[in-house]
């Protein structure tokens, strides 16, 4: 893997807890500031002694000199008013999640249903398709024409049946429900691989320099026992990830590290943690000008469904010099 140049940006996505927090400490920081800064001003100017004097002149009619009082419990009173608009506010963010991953939910309960009626009914309507256009074949009666005509029927149901088996593919893993996560990602990747490797067979003849892009995938710890809702977000965002970087990345190398892990918390409480890095070293983007496409977008939107964060890291140069993408996740399991 080259030496990367890269550019790090945060990816339109909900805050993340480290964003979060460097939020809050930086806001901290001028709390003391307004203290000191108003405090400094105040002695200079003698506000409280030049305030005293100016409302003692109105001190039988309006009570000026009680307004002091008064701020104070409006302040406070914003101060509560702030605190039940924040609870409130994350109230929402947790139901906008809950909602959100129930849409990919239903999504994926949807592409089930597609993928089990293509395979009981099309798939069953195409085996009987060529089943009786291998018996025009063998039959001595048909003609010259009659055997021709079910030749290119059979050769037509072969490719619709095998469009229909990929396209059921892609819309249920099947290895997902059988051998589980790590298993449905070497499949992935496996079918990468080949279509990889067709591709520059086609293309030798004209480039004799052009090799398959190479694939690699690293799994640390077990990612075989997390829920369907995890498992089946996490094969999305690869097959996502790899789908983009074969459309625009024109990368040499991919590689994909999964790792599942404990972190101990201040509490005395462990949480598990699942972490995705995909790197490519393609031509990369301008994160400056990124667009919101449907891969980057759908991406984020199964990240943010599980509370998760995302980075991404790449810059475009013009050169077209190899400065790769690097996409960082974080999902608690």
């Amino acid at each position: 893997m080259p030496n990367q140049t890269k550019h790090t940006s945060q990816s339109k996505q909900a805050s993340t807890q480290k964003t979060h927090s460097r939020s809050i400490a930086l806001d901290s920081v001028w709390v003391p500031i307004a203290f000191l800064s108003a405090y400094a001003i105040s002695s200079h100017f003698n506000f409280s002694e030049n305030y005293y004097i100016w409302a003692r002149q109105y001190e039988q009619g309006l009570d000026i000199d009680e307004l002091l009082p008064a701020l104070l419990a409006s302040l406070v009173a914003l101060l509560w008013f702030a605190k039940r608009r924040i609870n409130e506010s994350r109230i929402l963010i947790k139901k906008n999640h809950a909602l959100l991953q129930r849409v990919l939910e239903v999504q994926e309960d949807e592409r089930k249903r597609i993928a089990r009626d293509l395979h009981d009914d099309l798939g069953q309507y195409l085996s009987a398709i060529k089943a009786q256009a291998a018996g025009l074949l063998v039959d001595a009666s048909s003609s010259a024409d009659a055997k021709a005509t079910a030749k290119s029927i059979t050769s037509s149901a072969d490719h619709a049946y095998h469009t229909t088996h990929n396209l059921i593919r892609t819309l249920r893993p099947v290895a997902l429900d059988d051998l589980g996560l790590s298993a449905a990602l070497e499949h992935l990747l496996d079918t990468w691989r080949s279509i990889s490797t067709e591709t520059m067979q086609s293309v030798a003849r004209l480039d004799k320099t052009s090799r398959p892009t190479n694939y690699q995938l690293h799994i640390h710890g077990d990612i075989d026992s997390y829920i369907e809702t995890v498992n089946i977000t996490v094969f999305r965002i690869v097959q996502e990830a790899l789908t983009n970087i074969a459309k625009h990345a024109c990368a040499q190398t991919v590689l994909i590290d999964i790792k599942g892990h404990i972190e101990s918390k201040a509490n005395s409480l462990s949480e598990w943690y699942l972490t995705i890095a995909i790197t490519d070293d393609g031509v990369g983007f301008d994160m400056s000008k990124q667009n919101s496409g449907y891969g980057l977008l759908g991406m984020a939107e199964r990240v943010e469904a599980l509370a998760g964060n995302m980075e991404i890291s790449s810059q475009a140069i013009a050169t077209h010099a190899h400065t790769g993408t690097k996409i960082n996740i974080r999902i608690k399991v």
